[in-house]
């Protein structure tokens, strides 16, 4: 996998945080005295922030607005990225000899901006990377292919010299066209889809390890 360029996502490829981001609702309603159900996390997970807080407030009777329950929990987010969120193993490794060798690298993420830099900046690891494009910056979500096509134009670099790192199937599906090489990178959240995160794949790794040299 020789590139000279190399486009991130970051939750679960980079940053082992999926756990987190699946457990807030349950650590928020628990924080409230409330034993969620055991189903949660399929029960919200398609809602957004809005919809979700609506559903804590109606369902489960937090005494709350839905504005300060949206505030709580972004709270509880950035708290996890400013202290509690690790990166994934070798990692720091990777990015610091692919910077090392003048690669180009980018982050491409559904997160915040202002979370992807508080993380970045915790490990070292803010001025490795030429952007950082988000989905509420480009107004896409990481399911359509043009999101992936916009920070191709940021690393100004040909497609065939640009690797992208994804763990989602869905994000890898929609990046499988844009003529770059991608590598599907293994995380526990998205394991019932890594056969198929294989097969639409042109690389996958199992651990940045596989990386090193």
């Amino acid at each position: 996998m020789k590139s000279q360029g190399n486009i991130f996502d970051l939750d679960g490829t980079l940053l082992d945080s999926m756990p987190a981001w699946e457990n807030i609702g349950t650590d928020f309603l628990t924080k409230h005295g409330v034993n969620p159900p055991a189903d949660l996390n399929k029960i919200i997970k398609t809602m957004s922030f809005v919809e979700s807080s609506r559903y804590f407030i109606d369902f489960f009777g937090v005494d709350m607005t839905v504005e300060q329950v949206n505030d709580e929990i972004n709270a509880m987010i950035q708290d996890n990225y400013a202290k509690h969120l690790q990166l994934k193993p070798f990692v720091k490794e990777v990015l610091d000899q692919q910077r090392a060798k003048g690669i180009k690298m980018g982050i491409l993420t559904a997160t915040h901006k202002s979370l992807v830099e508080l993380v970045l900046a915790r490990f070292g690891l803010l001025n490795h990377f030429q952007f950082i494009l988000t989905s509420g910056m480009a107004g896409l979500p990481k399911s359509d292919p043009e999101i992936y096509h916009k920070a191709i134009k940021s690393l100004r670099l040909p497609v065939d010299q640009i690797t992208i790192f994804e763990d989602a199937l869905y994000c890898i599906q929609a990046a499988r066209n844009t003529g770059c090489h991608i590598v599907g990178v293994y995380d526990e959240s998205s394991k019932a889809d890594w056969a198929e995160i294989q097969k639409n794949a042109d690389d996958t790794i199992l651990s940045f390890k596989e990386l090193l040299k």
